[in-house]
């Protein structure tokens, strides 16, 4: 899995004693702020308690965390050739959508892992 390394370790030193990153993906997600959405292109990482997004955009970090009870509802959609796709996640009633980067990063593995850590099942 291609991933940055910084990343990662910017993730891992967020973790609580012992929760672990079960996988992870390269994605986007736009940032609401006032009237202006800005995309942040990150990590979208799956552990066993919780989902964890981090970015660093022009030397910033932004964290979000989204625990697996307050998802209602989660949606995967792909384009039609299968190399793009983004995960909707309804949390707290509102609509996250983390568009998933084309790579080698496997969304199908990712989802299937989201789906058994937080024990809900995402639609197609």
């Amino acid at each position: 899995m291609k991933t940055d390394e910084k990343e990662l370790r910017a993730i891992s030193l967020t973790l609580e004693a012992g929760e672990h990153i079960r996988s992870c993906i390269s994605c986007t997600y736009d940032l609401q702020q006032s009237s202006e959405k800005i995309p942040l292109h990150g990590i979208m990482a799956v552990t066993s308690q919780r989902i964890i997004f981090y970015s660093c955009t022009m030397g910033i970090p932004w964290i979000k965390f989204i625990n697996y009870h307050h998802i209602s509802q989660a949606k995967l959609e792909k384009d039609l050739s299968g190399t793009k796709g983004s995960i909707l996640l309804i949390n707290q009633g509102v609509n996250e959508v983390f568009c998933h980067l084309p790579n080698e990063d496997r969304i199908e593995r990712f989802v299937a892992v989201l789906e058994q850590e937080a024990g809900i099942s995402c639609e197609n």
